[in-house]
């Protein structure tokens, strides 16, 4: 008599990763049967695994995975019995998750997780932004690890990244060591002519990183005399109407380093901007000779003849700002003559008469 199935397979569902067993009973124990998936004929494995125990037939299909889903028959002669699977596939998860990372500004970071599946998609996310692919930004699957390059980091690419699939998400924090400002081109020393002015420039490694300009120990600040500019990485300070206490050691300050130069203010030579005026008195009257000078600081001597002169009751000296005055009193026949203001190589020379 022929074979048939006393209890057929029963359908079934089944968990992704799992496995599962059809089984039925046939009319007589030992039948050959055959098991098939659609019209594909199984064969013993890895993955299927068939047994027969008296009159029961099994298929066992192992690590069960959502493309196991679909009709499955055993069949005996001409008699088969048929059975639907199933696969619920397991919402996929990160094995491991992103994890933090540092690095130098202009340097590079990878960012990398592991999936469950190698065929689920991801996207990459810094903050709530999407990111896309780049120069700056390299996005790579390989199997079940995606990876995300971040290259030339600048301070702005710090902050949160993330990775995510479906309903799950792993976040890491990204940290930049920005690089300390450096100077690319040091000041250099110069000589300045007194009432000019004098620019003393430098080059930073980066742009618009913030300076500080001195002298000596003394914080500059912007004004009639100084002017500081920045454009892109280089620094300047212009210090107008150039004096000789202008003179001295200068710097440039950022962060912890610092360039420094030596300004030497060459003095202009005190000139007499009016001269001596010959003068005439009356004996026992009085004359005042006097002359303006460049520099409101100079020292002068006055001389009669080759004779120098100090100050008495007889001969008054003053000097009020670039006035320099000589006034004698009392005049005598003998006070007569030529009367001198001298101040380093300049001398202004006039007569004076006594009537």
């Amino acid at each position: 008599s022929p074979v048939t199935f006393k209890q057929e397979l029963q359908s079934q569902e089944a968990e992704e990763g799992g496995s599962f067993t059809l089984r039925c009973e046939l009319s007589k124990p030992g039948a050959p049967v055959e098991w098939r998936k659609g019209g594909m004929v199984l064969r013993s494995g890895e993955k299927y695994q068939m047994k027969q125990k008296a009159s029961t037939a099994e298929l066992l299909i192992r690590n069960v995975q959502p493309q196991d889903s679909g009709d499955y028959s055993c069949v005996c002669g001409v008699h088969k019995t048929k059975a639907h699977i199933r696969v619920n596939a397991q919402p996929v998860t990160f094995r491991t998750k992103l994890k933090n990372q540092e690095a130098a500004e202009g340097g590079s970071v990878t960012l990398h997780c592991e999936l469950s599946d190698p065929g689920a998609a991801v996207q990459w996310l810094k903050g709530a932004e999407v990111l896309k692919p780049g120069e700056k930004l390299h996005m790579r699957k390989n199997g079940n690890i995606a990876e995300l390059c971040i290259k030339n980091l600048q301070p702005q690419d710090a902050g949160q990244y993330s990775c995510v699939t479906g309903e799950q998400k792993t976040t890491a924090e990204v940290n930049v060591k920005a690089s300390p400002v450096t100077f690319k081109q040091e000041l250099q020393s110069q000589e300045a002519e007194e009432g000019g002015s004098v620019t003393l420039r430098c080059e930073l490694s980066k742009p618009g990183a913030p300076v500080e300009w001195r002298k000596g120990g003394m914080v500059l600040k912007s004004g009639e005399k100084y002017q500081m500019k920045q454009k892109a990485s280089t620094a300047e300070l212009l210090i107008r109407n150039v004096q000789p206490q202008d003179s001295g050691d200068y710097s440039c300050v950022c962060g912890v380093h610092k360039t420094k130069a030596h300004i030497r203010v060459n003095a202009q030579p005190v000139t007499f901007r009016t001269k001596l005026k010959n003068q005439e008195a009356a004996e026992g009257g009085s004359v005042t000779l006097h002359c303006e000078l460049s520099d409101p600081g100079a020292a002068v001597q006055w001389l009669k003849g080759a004779e120098v002169l100090k100050p008495g009751e007889k001969l008054h000296m003053r000097k009020n700002g670039n006035i320099a005055e000589l006034c004698i009193k009392n005049l005598q026949p003998q006070d007569a003559g030529q009367y001198s203001c001298v101040t380093g190589e300049q001398k202004t020379t006039a007569e004076v008469n006594v009537k």
